[in-house]
């Protein structure tokens, strides 16, 4: 079975160097959704009918992720 959902790595400093870590968009929504919500309400911006693509988007260009391909 084919898991066709995307998936972004980052990168951050870490003790020994450079750490990256992997999410899915799924984790991403789990992790900031909510507080990404927030955000928006208080900077008086409603919510765009596509705001879990819009979320995610967000997280990707706040955090210089990059998309990782899937090799098949």
């Amino acid at each position: 079975m084919q898991n066709s959902e995307k998936r972004w790595t980052i990168a951050y400093p870490g003790d020994d160097g450079d750490c990256t870590e992997t999410l899915t968009e799924k984790q991403i929504l789990d992790y900031y959704f909510s507080h990404w919500c927030k955000m928006m309400a208080e900077a008086g911006r409603e919510l765009p009918p596509n705001a879990e693509q819009v979320c995610i988007d967000d997280w990707t260009v706040t955090h210089w992720a990059t998309e990782e391909t899937v090799n098949e």
